[in-house]
């Protein structure tokens, strides 16, 4: 079987793909959000670099109990 890959961050698909057909080509994307960052001409951002600036913008707490 086919690995399914999202065309926008390049993310193995692993739950039910978001498929978009546009001007008769069919699209395959991980969720909602890639596809509309697809669609307005966002510039490409890969599924690590989602990661490191994830990681860039929150901090771990760890809880004393």
């Amino acid at each position: 079987m086919q690995e399914l890959r999202c065309e926008y961050c390049n993310r193995q698909i692993k739950n039910e793909p978001e498929i978009r057909v546009r001007r008769g080509i069919k699209h395959v994307y991980c969720s909602e959000f890639c596809y509309r960052l697809h669609f307005y001409g966002v510039p490409r951002i890969t599924y690590e670099d989602l990661q490191k600036m994830y990681e860039l913008r929150t901090i771990s707490v760890k809880l004393e109990v």
